[in-house]
């Protein structure tokens, strides 16, 4: 092929694509030398193209570990390096970063050519490597399968004219709002006027221009009173904090301890904010609007919709908005739709299904997963997308190719109603066991069994082989109908037959989660005092033993959390919320036995003047041991002071008018509701 003819190439599709404004996708297939020498004359030709790649040195290529960094930036064309590995996020990350009438083009070996060995997406726990590369002969397939899309090059192939494709209309900007953004606020904002508190919740997919949408409304806003902005980062929120600088920056811990004045909060990406961190700011600031997006590569979108929903059902106020129409592209975008299909699967079609019940579900046991049907797969990733707080593109890839990964599937007809993620660990020698006791090694994976070994501090709990369960789904309208809990007979039953010591799960401690692990048999042997970087929530582990060994391990957990929970909840988990700690006791079953003395202490707190500090301890075994037994809704009062031990300013601050003479009284009150300790 004549020099520079993939450049004349490129130059030529970006000139036509500017007629039309569609996007597409470029392949260049072929040796790491012929694609570097094509990828240095694109960006001679093109020197404001992006190059996201690990092989070339900043700050020439953004790593793949910032390419999330740079969500607010656009080119005309983007060069995606994939000859150190394919990961799916990143992919998804670099469309988006993609303007009207521009290419994504990925360097890459050819699929039969991939090199599983230099791939590090494709390494998985124990160094072990995928047997093929089933994700990537799965994504470059559908590529072929979709040429109005993209085209695949090479240096034995001569370019073609792609197919023509249906010119697209730019959504029109006014006053620099698209007609959809200004529609929003002209409802949004009379209705923030009229109220002192309430909650709009703003949901629109990337591209939209949800932030850039935030940032004029808190420009505008002429009411008395600051509007402070919140998010993951300020990094996160940069493009809102450009439309409004007078807006104040707050990181969302910040603002909690802080708690600065103010009539407006704004939370741009809520999704990536822990839920229960959110709840707090919502009661701290009544005023907010929440925005979150709708899908994405963080698959954060509709887990943290169905858990957030259930948090505005109990709000008075709120109100719903959307953004449909894109901005950095145009509606109708082909890439959008092509990479939306197998990568970013639309589920808000999932909650309107019928109800399905166990006696109507197939279910399947398949020790590898990535030994599948491929349409299984996918229909089992789809299912956890909708369900799953966190389910990103490169979940679709472990599915495919994982070889510890196995799968407990419910099937209705050909649809996936359930499924269960099991990954195999432990099954360490002794000598390995007992670095990992003592912090000096820590293999790749085996999560639970090292986290046991190493921080519940069960020095020989690694030589046991288990099971972890990664994720438990169930399609939203057949919930609480026992085919979650049929997943996990299947699960446990496989873990008996293949001689396995435990069944287990490891996950950020909510409500509903601890909920139905506890109705299902498991015992909680492990509390994490450090919040979760991706929940931002504390973790816990528990367990269902499936022989003596794993029985004896798990009694003596349960006994060491029966006996220190009460110093934890003081010192370590002192700022884990009121509704989690009513959660954290049900699921350890707290119980205590409370003496003469104790008895005494209560009824002098709860019916005399006794000060609070002469009794807490007595109250806070009394306490714990009321909640576990789970016939009380807490107050949070209650939770926070008499088992947490809050500071009186940290209560005052939350309560707003009451001060701490009222809160004594209305803690002294709670107490006596609770009866006489027996």
């Amino acid at each position: 092929m004549p020099a520079n003819a993939i450049t004349g190439w490129i130059d030529n599709l970006l000139e036509d694509l500017q007629t039309s404004r569609q996007r597409r996708i470029v392949v260049l297939h072929g040796t790491p030398a012929w694609c570097d020498d094509e990828l240095e004359a694109l960006l001679d030709s093109r020197p404001d193209a992006l190059l996201i790649s690990d092989r070339y040195p900043a700050p020439r290529a953004i790593p793949f570990a910032k390419a999330e960094a740079c969500l607010g930036s656009e080119t005309s064309l983007l060069l995606l390096d994939l000859f150190d590995g394919f990961n799916p996020d990143v992919l998804c990350i670099a469309a988006g970063l993609v303007r009207s009438g521009g290419v994504l083009l990925l360097l890459a070996p050819p699929t039969a050519q991939w090199d599983i060995e230099v791939d590090r997406y494709a390494c998985w726990q124990d160094e072990q490597r995928s047997a093929r590369a089933r994700f990537v002969e799965y994504f470059f397939a559908a590529l072929t399968r979709a040429p109005e899309v993209g085209a695949t090059l090479s240096a034995d192939a001569v370019p073609t004219t792609l197919p023509a494709l249906p010119q697209l209309q730019v959504t029109p900007l006014i006053d620099g709002m698209t007609p959809d953004q200004a529609a929003l606020l002209a409802r949004l904002e009379p209705w923030l006027q009229s109220r002192s508190s309430g909650i709009a919740l703003l949901v629109a997919a990337r591209g939209r221009g949800k932030s850039h949408c935030l940032g004029l409304l808190a420009d505008r806003q002429q009411a008395p009173g600051k509007v402070l902005v919140t998010a993951r980062s300020r990094q996160a929120a940069k493009l809102l904090l450009e439309q409004a600088p007078r807006a104040e920056f707050f990181a969302p811990d910040r603002l909690l301890h802080e708690a600065p004045p103010a009539r407006l909060l704004l939370v741009d990406e809520a999704a990536a904010i822990p839920l229960s961190l959110l709840r707090r700011l919502i009661r701290r600031y009544p005023l907010a609007v929440v925005a979150t997006t709708s899908g994405g590569y963080e698959g954060t979108g509709r887990g943290f919709l169905l858990r957030f929903a259930n948090d505005l059902r109990e709000v008075p106020d709120t109100l719903d908005l959307k953004l449909v129409d894109p901005v950095r592209w145009c509606r109708g975008d082909r890439l959008e739709e092509w990479l939306d299909r197998p990568l970013i699967p639309d589920s808000d079609g999932e909650s309107t299904d019928l109800p399905v019940t166990v006696e109507n579900c197939e279910f399947r046991l398949l020790e590898q997963a990535s030994e599948a049907d491929e349409q299984l797969l996918i229909e089992t990733y789809r299912l956890l997308v909708s369900a799953h707080y966190r389910t990103r593109p490169s979940d679709l890839r472990m599915l495919m190719e994982n070889p510890d990964l196995g799968l407990v599937i419910a099937l209705h007809g050909q649809r996936v109603i359930g499924a269960l993620l099991l990954n195999r660990e432990g099954g360490f020698d002794s000598e390995l066991c007992a670095a990992v006791f003592l912090g000096h090694r820590r293999p790749r994976g085996h999560l639970l069994a090292q986290m046991l070994t190493s921080q519940a501090g069960m020095r020989e709990f690694a030589t046991l082989r288990g099971l972890r369960v990664l994720r438990i789904a169930v399609a939203e309208a057949s919930r609480r109908r026992g085919i979650g809990a049929r997943l996990i007979d299947r699960a446990l039953q496989y873990a008996r037959d293949r001689s396995f010591a435990w069944l287990g799960a490891s996950f950020a401690l909510d409500p509903l989660s601890a909920g139905f692990w506890r109705r299902s048999g498991f015992r909680l042997v492990h509390i994490g005092f450090a919040r979760g970087k991706s929940s931002g929530e504390h973790s816990v582990a528990v367990l269902r033993p499936c022989d003596d060994s794993a029985k004896r391990s798990t009694a003596r957990m349960q006994r060491r959390i029966g006996e220190q929970l009460p110093v934890w909840l003081t010192q370590f988990l002192q700022d884990m919320d009121s509704m989690q700690v009513t959660a954290l006791l049900r699921l350890a079953d707290f119980d205590t036995a409370i003496g003469e003395l104790e008895r005494d202490d209560i009824e002098a707190f709860a019916s005399g003047n006794r000060g609070f500090e002469l009794c807490f301890a007595s109250l806070q075994k009394y306490v714990m041991k009321r909640i576990a037994q789970g016939d009380i809704s807490p107050a949070r009062l209650l939770v926070e002071k008499a088992v947490q031990n809050r500071a009186w300013e940290h209560i005052e601050r939350e309560a707003g008018d009451e001060g701490r003479r009222q809160l004594l009284r209305r803690l002294r009150g709670l107490v006596e509701a609770l009866g006489k300790p027996c």
